[in-house]
């Protein structure tokens, strides 16, 4: 069986969509799937907590730098792959 019938379309389109930018801002993420006026599908957040379940992604956590004036910087958490998901793309060649 290919790897790529183990999936639904949502989260093809999602690992598609991490293999393309490499990461993904998680406030850019909707909540739920989407799809636009062409029926392109956007995936949501429950279809990467799929993924992140299934150990081929995760959400960044990184801790706050403090600059020089004091002030507490936070970055942004991401959706990213690991390096299963890595080799599952690789091996689907998305």
């Amino acid at each position: 069986m290919k790897e790529s019938n183990i999936f639904s379309e949502t989260e093809m389109v999602a690992l598609t969509t991490l293999s393309e930018k490499g990461g993904i801002i998680l406030s850019s993420i909707p909540d739920k799937n989407e799809k636009d006026f062409i029926g392109m599908i956007t995936a949501g957040m429950t279809t990467y907590q799929k993924l992140i379940k299934k150990g081929l992604c995760f959400i960044t956590e990184e801790e706050p730098v403090i600059l020089d004036n004091g002030e507490e910087f936070l970055f942004t958490p991401s959706v990213e792959l690991t390096e299963e998901g890595y080799e599952l793309i690789k091996k689907m060649k998305l």
